[in-house]
């Protein structure tokens, strides 16, 4: 019972962790545009976010997954998953671990296998990360490991047991299939290489000019 308890508190402690990272980065935009001032609580831009943004729901809901799977709950882990699919088509696999600050543009977005995914990633509509299944490559549960800072375009598939480094950028409908090195652009299908990617450093999100 106390292996039980002990088990709940750290899930409860790393999902709190984690999203109080979605709510910073999310929060971001809404700041900007003075639509939340910075000297808000913390509880009232969660709630904000919750009932503003479209698709921050979907992220919660993730967490509230994951949360549940690691607490020894994986049916009922299961049955919100089912929820996120059905109210913002967002489909995501019980052994999926995000890194804080994930933002989930709009649905459409498949999630499955053994998949990593970093910090402060960017995933678009139609996307899909997962396992792989071709006459090349034998069948395996294993998805992609997503590096920091990485954004996913729009219809973008990344699939199998592949490496995806910090700052890259991934363009819209491109099918990932081999591994793509850090501050790289990977465009196509199969998708290639180039450099140049995403370095947070320098590239700070900033509304548009008038």
């Amino acid at each position: 019972m106390r292996g039980r308890i002990e088990r709940i508190r750290t899930a409860w402690r790393e999902m709190k962790a984690l999203l109080r990272e979605d709510v910073e980065l999310q929060a971001q935009w809404p700041r900007t545009f003075g639509l939340i001032r910075a000297d808000r609580p913390a509880w009232f831009t969660f709630l904000y976010l919750l009932f503003a943004v479209h698709m921050f729901p979907a992220v919660v809901l993730y967490r509230v997954q994951v949360f549940l799977y690691e607490s020894g709950f994986p049916r009922l882990a299961t049955l919100v998953s089912r929820l996120n699919s059905f109210l913002f088509d967002v489909t995501i696999g019980n052994h999926v671990r995000a890194g804080g600050g994930l933002l989930i543009a709009h649905g459409h977005v498949v999630l499955d296998g053994w998949t990593r995914i970093g910090r402060r990633v960017e995933i678009n509509p139609f996307v899909t990360l997962g396992i792989g299944n071709s006459s090349r490559k034998p069948f395996e549960l294993w998805g992609p490991e997503i590096g920091d800072d990485v954004n996913i375009g729009t219809g973008a598939k990344i699939v199998g047991r592949i490496k995806i480094g910090e700052g890259v950028k991934i363009g819209a409908n491109a099918v990932v299939v081999s591994d793509i090195p850090a501050f790289h652009t990977a465009v196509g299908v199969p998708a290639r290489a180039i450099p140049g990617g995403r370095r947070r450093e320098t590239e700070r999100w900033e509304p548009p000019k008038a």
